[in-house]
């Protein structure tokens, strides 16, 4: 029961920076002249997501680092809250 309590709080964790992540990314395309809709965020994310991508492959050869930690703190988001679901169901 405990061990899925702690596995659910490193998921809320991974979760909020995830959402760091995505703050970064937006002020990013922010500052290169993207418009940003406020209003559509989240039905557009993907496209901002590529987006980003696209501009930090052309400046640096590589994708930025916001890029990589939203998706890998989104991945352990999930696995770390099935696995806490589970757990605590136990």
């Amino acid at each position: 029961m405990v061990l899925g309590r702690i596995f659910m709080g490193f998921a809320l964790l991974s979760t909020l920076v995830g959402i760091y992540n995505m703050i970064q990314i937006v002020n990013y395309l922010s500052s290169k002249g993207v418009k940003i809709n406020w209003f559509l965020l989240r039905l557009k994310w993907f496209f901002y997501m590529s987006k980003y991508r696209e501009l930090t492959v052309e400046e640096t050869g590589d994708v930025g680092g916001f890029h990589r930690g939203y998706i890998i703190s989104m991945l352990c988001s999930l696995v770390l809250a099935i696995a806490g679901a589970f757990l605590l169901n136990q």
